[in-house]
């Protein structure tokens, strides 16, 4: 079989205090540096959750290692990342792979297979970037992040 994942970008954590969470890693295990920021949709001109205009404030936090990166997300604002986290705590969220196909047809095959939109989309002209997260949790038990566009991973914080 040939797989749709073509390299391993990125691992997203949800945590529930990012500044500890950055302490931790960085004192304890030595993981860092780390490049921190928020995430803010009202300066996303395109922004979408499930299909539909969506909000969110995350605090973030982002480390290249071992070939990946490393993101920590503090939801902020009332938003899919809140419930997430209200509802499993903090943890594995989500993953970002590059796939072999182009990025609309990805999206087009997870919408035929799952019935589902992405759960989050965002393109972003100004900086030149539109990703998509692909709800697979009762697939694969996370949620798959996609670009369109070459990428090393995380947004420049």
């Amino acid at each position: 079989m040939n797989t749709q994942f073509s390299k391993f970008l990125q691992i997203g954590i949800i945590v529930e205090d990012l500044d500890a969470a950055v302490r931790h890693y960085s004192e304890d295990y030595g993981i860092g540096p780390w490049r921190v920021g928020e995430i803010d949709s009202e300066k996303l001109p395109a922004f979408t959750i499930n299909g539909k205009p969506g909000k969110l404030l995350n605090k973030c936090a982002f480390c290249d290692i071992y070939g990946f990166e490393l993101e920590l997300i503090q939801p902020i604002s009332e938003s899919p990342y809140k419930t997430w986290f209200d509802e499993h705590g903090a943890g594995i969220h989500h993953i970002a792979v590059i796939t072999r196909d182009p990025f609309n047809k990805v999206i087009k095959e997870h919408k035929k297979l799952t019935g589902k939109d992405p759960w989050l989309w965002c393109k972003d002209e100004t900086i030149g970037m539109e990703f998509a997260y692909l709800d697979l949790v009762k697939e694969l038990g996370l949620f798959l992040e996609i670009y369109n566009e070459e990428k090393t991973g995380g947004l420049k914080a």
